[in-house]
């Protein structure tokens, strides 16, 4: 039975998307059937992996119009492999974030996504939700679908402040439509040694947060958003690099808390 975890945070460019792609493609090289489902219409995790994705291409969107209207959905339609690495992918475009808006008065709309994951959890072994830069329609449908949630932080002063907004919404949905929801863990992204002030909030994260904040850290790295610009994830593209080693031990990290 898949495990389905939803990577999270309002704000943009703390490596949703990186951590995304490049968590999926460890695990995928541990061995594990993989399923990324990406849920911003930017579709920026699609592209990563070098599927572009045309107009009328069966995406994610469709898969939820299908639910909505109460269609016989494949839930296999429109999943493609990547074009280098050995996992699967739901992509999504630009149509998926009008289709978000229009959802506000429809009473099912929180579900639509758990709907469609619920038909696909003995095909995977995990499935990764990489989350739009909100916590609107969209990323309330990736909490209620998920099992846990995973929040990427870049320690400065307003990337910390977000977590507990992110956790708040978390626990909101928790209490009113999934209650087996929990905190995966906080990553803590871009690390930086230099600044004391990031060093200080990075700190201040595993006081508040204790063990739910991961032992690795990710440092930056420019070599991320040159390998998904050829369509691959890091570890495909250039395995020795130092992010490259950090999500594989992120990778390990996880697998191992599930075990316990």
């Amino acid at each position: 039975m898949a495990k389905v975890i939803a990577i999270v945070n309002q704000k943009g460019g703390v490596g949703k998307t990186t951590t995304t792609i490049n968590l999926g493609a460890c695990f995928a090289r541990k061995g594990e059937r993989v399923l990324l489902i990406d849920m911003d219409g930017q579709g920026n995790m699609s592209r990563g992996l070098g599927c572009k994705v045309k107009r009328s291409q069966y995406t994610i969107r469709h898969a939820l119009v299908d639910i909505l209207n109460g269609t016989d959905v494949d839930p296999m339609k429109g999943i493609v492999p990547a074009k280098f690495d050995p996992l699967y992918i739901m992509p999504a475009n630009k149509q998926l974030s009008a289709f978000g808006s229009s959802l506000k008065s429809e009473p099912e709309a929180p579900y639509l996504l758990r709907a469609y994951v619920e038909r696909l959890q003995w095909s995977f072994d995990h499935i990764l939700i990489d989350c739009s830069p909100s916590l609107g329609v969209l990323t309330q449908n990736a909490l209620v679908a998920s099992h846990s949630v995973m929040i990427p932080v870049d320690p400065e002063f307003f990337g910390v402040e977000g977590v507990e907004q992110i956790t708040s919404t978390m626990n909101d949905v928790q209490r009113k439509m999934n209650p087996e929801l929990y905190l995966e863990g906080i990553v803590i992204v871009k690390r930086n040694n230099v600044s004391i002030a990031k060093r200080t909030n990075a700190e201040n994260l595993r006081l508040r947060y204790g063990d739910k904040v991961y032992k690795t850290e990710l440092p930056s790295s420019v070599k991320a958003s040159e390998a998904h610009a050829h369509g691959m994830s890091l570890i495909k593209y250039m395995s020795w690099n130092h992010l490259a080693r950090a999500y594989d031990a992120l990778a390990n990290e996880v697998l191992a808390n599930e075990q316990q």
